[in-house]
C-alpha cells in the first residue's frame, strides 16, 4: 500500500516505494487532485500496527562549537582543544564538556551523532534549511519543514496544531535566503503555529490568541461565520483546489476561542519549582511549554532557542567585539548551563510522565565551528563536521555515531549528512519511508527525502 500524506492507494501486492518509483507516476496521472483527495482517508501509519510517536526539536540557533560541547579535543594543540576540559559521563569512554554536568549523568539515554557534515555553503541558513527540512533549496523550490510534513502525514491529534514553532520563528541571521520552517508546497493549512511571545515574561501572552481590541465575542463569532460562507462558496466554484484547501481560518479561530486550548500555553498551572527546574529564561520555559503542548495533542514542537545571532549571548561565537562577540564567557556563563539545566529537565519530565517513550527529542543545529581558534580567541562557521544528538522514543542512547579527526577538523568514520538525521527522525516517529509519499507540486507523489534513517540509532 503507498500512502501519499494521510491519504492511501492500494497498490499490488509487495510494491513499495521503490517499485512504484521505478514504474513511475505515469498510473497517477489519469486521476485529479480532487480525486486523490477523494480516496477513503487513513493514517500513514495505523496505530493498531504501529506507533505513532511526537517529536520536540531544540534548534541551537548559532551553532555550539564541537571543540567545546559534546566532541572535545583534550589532547590537540592548545590553539584547538580550547579552553574547558572534559568530564566523564554515565556511558563509559563518553566524554562532554564540564560544563553539562546534568546531561554527563544522563547520557545513558542520548546517542551522539559526531560525524555531522555537509559541503554547499557555510551561512546559518544553508544549515537551517538543511536540518529543519533535509534538503537544501532556494526560495524558488522551497522545501517543507519537517514540522509540516508531520501534520500533512498524521494530522492533528486534537484541537491543538499539529505544528508549533516557539518562541518565535527564526529572523536575520545574516543572509535572506529562507531558513526552512515554512509548509512550501504543502499548503498554509500545515504551516506551524508560532507562539509570537517569551514564555518567560511575566505578562506573557500568546499573541495569536488574544482578540484584536475591541474585539468582542459577538464579532469574532460573525467573522468567522462570513469566513465559512464565503469558504463553502470558494468550494462550490473550485472544487479541486479547494478539497486541499488549508484549514487556516478555521484553527485560528479554534485556538481563539476555545478555553481549553488556551490553556494548554499556561504556565501558571506548572508548579513553581518545575519551572524552576527548567530554568526561567526563555529556552527553558519554552522547553517546558513543549512539554505541555506534546502532552496535550501537538505532534511537532520546535523551541528556537534563539531567533537572531546578532547582539545577544548565543553559540555563534565569533568574539569580533561587535555584534558577534559571542566568547567562552557566553558559554561558560550562559549558553552551557541554560542548555544543561532545560535538556534534562525536559527528558526527566517526559520519562516521569511516561511520555519519553513516546517522544522523540532532537537537538539540532546549522553546522560545527572551525577547529583553530580564530585570531580573536572564537571559532567560525564550519559545516565540514559537527555534532548533534538525539533521545527518547524508539532511539537507543548510551552511544557515540561516527567519529571526528584528531583536530575536530573532518569525519574520521561514518559521515552522517543532515538528511539522514531528519529521515530518522521521521523514522523514529512511526513513519514508514519505504511506503508512504507525499503530494508533490501539483499533486505529484514524491518522496520523503533522499536519504536512509541511521540505522545504528536504532539497532
Amino acid at each position: 500500500m503507498l500512502h501519499i500524506g494521510n491519504e492511501y492507494i492500494p497498490l499490488c501486492s509487495g510494491s513499495s516505494r521503490r517499485s512504484f518509483l521505478q514504474f513511475g507516476a505515469a498510473a497517477m496521472t489519469g486521476m485529479t487532485l480532487a480525486n486523490l483527495f477523494k480516496l477513503q482517508a487513513a493514517g500513514a501509519v495505523d496505530d493498531k500496527k504501529a506507533k505513532i510517536r511526537n517529536c520536540i526539536t531544540l534548534f541551537l540557533v548559532g551553532s555550539p562549537g564541537q571543540h567545546d560541547t559534546w566532541d572535545m579535543k583534550p589532547d590537540a594543540p592548545e590553539d584547538v582543544r580550547g579552553k574547558f576540559r572534559p568530564i566523564s559521563t554515565s556511558v563509559p569512554g563518553v566524554q562532554i564538556c564540564e560544563h553539562f554536568p546534568r546531561m554527563a549523568r544522563v547520557m545513558d539515554r542520548v546517542a551522539l551523532i559526531r560525524s555531522l557534515n555537509y559541503n554547499t555553503g557555510s551561512s546559518h541558513e544553508n544549515g537551517q534549511r538543511w536540518m529543519m527540512t533535509g534538503h537544501d533549496f532556494n526560495a524558488a523550490n522551497k522545501q517543507p519543514y519537517m514540522g509540516s510534513v508531520i501534520s500533512r502525514v498524521f494530522g492533528p491529534k486534537g484541537d491543538l496544531p499539529a505544528s508549533i514553532v516557539l518562541p518565535v520563528g527564526i529572523g536575520n541571521t545574516g543572509t535572506s535566503t529562507p531558513h526552512g520552517q515554512e509548509s512550501a508546497f504543502l499548503g498554509s493549512a500545515h504551516a506551524p503555529f508560532f507562539l509570537g511571545s517569551d514564555p518567560a515574561r511575566a505578562d506573557f501572552k500568546v499573541a495569536d490568541l488574544e482578540p484584536p481590541k475591541g474585539q468582542t465575542e459577538f464579532r469574532v463569532e460573525a467573522r468567522r461565520k462570513l469566513l465559512t460562507e464565503i469558504d463553502e462558496l470558494q468550494r462550490q466554484v473550485e472544487t479541486s483546489s479547494t478539497l486541499e484547501r488549508d484549514t487556516a481560518y478555521a484553527r485560528a479561530f479554534n485556538l481563539l476561542t476555545n478555553p481549553t486550548t488556551k490553556k494548554a500555553f499556561d504556565l501558571n498551572e506548572e508548579p513553581a519549582k518545575l519551572r524552576d527546574r527548567y530554568g526561567r529564561n526563555t529556552f527553558g520555559q519554552s522547553c517546558l511549554m513543549a512539554r505541555r503542548l506534546i502532552e496535550r495533542g501537538s505532534r511537532f514542537v520546535t523551541v528556537n532557542q534563539f531567533d537572531t545571532v546578532f547582539g545577544i549571548s548565543c553559540w555563534d561565537m565569533h568574539a569580533d567585539g561587535g555584534s558577534l562577540n559571542n566568547t567562552y564567557a557566553d558559554y561558560e556563563h550562559v549558553l552551557c548551563p541554560q542548555f544543561d539545566l532545560a535538556f534534562t529537565a525536559l527528558l526527566e519530565d517526559l520519562q516521569q510522565r511516561g511520555l519519553l517513550e513516546e517522544t522523540v527529542i532532537a537537538v539540532i543545529s546549522e553546522f560545527g565551528r572551525t577547529p583553530k581558534l580564530n585570531s580573536r580567541g572564537g571559532r567560525d562557521h564550519y559545516p565540514s563536521v559537527w555534532t548533534n544528538f538525539l533521545a527518547g522514543g524508539p532511539i537507543r542512547g548510551g552511544r557515540v555515531i561516527g567519529s571526528s579527526d584528531k583536530i575536530g577538523a573532518a569525519p574520521h568514520d561514518r559521515p552522517v549528512q543532515p538528511s539522514q538525521v531528519v529521515a530518522s527522525i521521521y523514522q523514529a516517529m512511526g513513519i514508514d519511508l519505504e511506503t508512504t509519499m507525499l503530494p508533490g507540486p501539483g499533486g505529484r507523489p514524491i518522496r520523503f527525502i533522499e536519504a536512509e534513517p541511521i540505522r545504528e540509532l536504532f539497532a
